[in-house]
């Protein structure tokens, strides 16, 4: 009884299949005979072929010409742009605090900063821009010194100087004349003490200088 079932399910779907082929045969074939017509006309084959044509120019074309373009704008617009502004030289952002010295004693445990001997009453400038954050006289100790914040953390100190040309709370430059040289305070002779101070700790100055300017610090006299 299953099979017979069976057998008569597949006769079924197959009259199905058939009438609905012969039915989508009688329905396409209007439209093809109607599109037939229309392409077998001479100049919609030469419309066609110009789509076709201009499609493919399109694609292959049109991006690659398009990438020039867009190359040739915006190197006209770099070169507008350099030549409307100025090249501008940056300056050094650190200067030794003397013009001339002569190197008498480096950094230790004990001595946490470096001696750098000079002309007595030759000027004194901060080895980057900053604020003066103290400005005192003394006689022991550090004798003369300035206190400079150069902010991020770096100060930077100066002291036995024969006297002081800032105020507390003045902003100086690297230009800036913050003292002259001399051997106040604890001192054998005319000299500057300088002290950096970084992150919570001091460090040792020539080689911050070394490390900023790419060579070992020497005397210039």
């Amino acid at each position: 009884m299953k099979n017979k079932i069976s057998k008569i399910q597949k006769q079924v779907d197959r009259k199905f299949n058939l009438f609905a082929f012969n039915f989508l045969v009688k329905a396409i074939k209007p439209f093809s005979r109607f599109f037939r017509r229309v392409f077998e006309a001479s100049q919609i084959r030469q419309v066609f072929g110009v789509l076709v044509v201009s499609s493919f120019l399109s694609v292959s074309v049109l991006p690659s010409s398009y990438c020039t373009i867009q190359t040739k704008i915006d190197t006209n617009l770099t070169s507008v742009v350099v030549s409307d502004f100025e090249i501008l030289e940056t300056e050094q952002s650190v200067r030794l605090p003397v013009d001339s010295f002569m190197v008498t004693q480096g950094f230790s445990f004990f001595h946490p900063g470096l001696d750098l001997a000079a002309i007595k009453g030759s000027p004194v400038y901060p080895i980057m821009d900053g604020k003066v954050i103290a400005a005192s006289l003394g006689r022991f100790g550090y004798g003369n010194h300035v206190l400079i914040d150069h902010g991020s953390g770096i100060k930077s100190l100066y002291a036995h100087l024969a006297k002081i040309e800032v105020q507390e709370g003045e902003k100086v430059t690297q230009q800036s004349i913050i003292g002259l040289i001399g051997s106040t305070g604890r001192s054998t002779g005319p000299h500057l003490h300088l002290q950096i101070f970084q992150d919570g700790h001091w460090e040792n100055p020539r080689a911050f200088f070394e490390g900023y300017f790419g060579k070992k610090l020497a005397s210039t006299r």
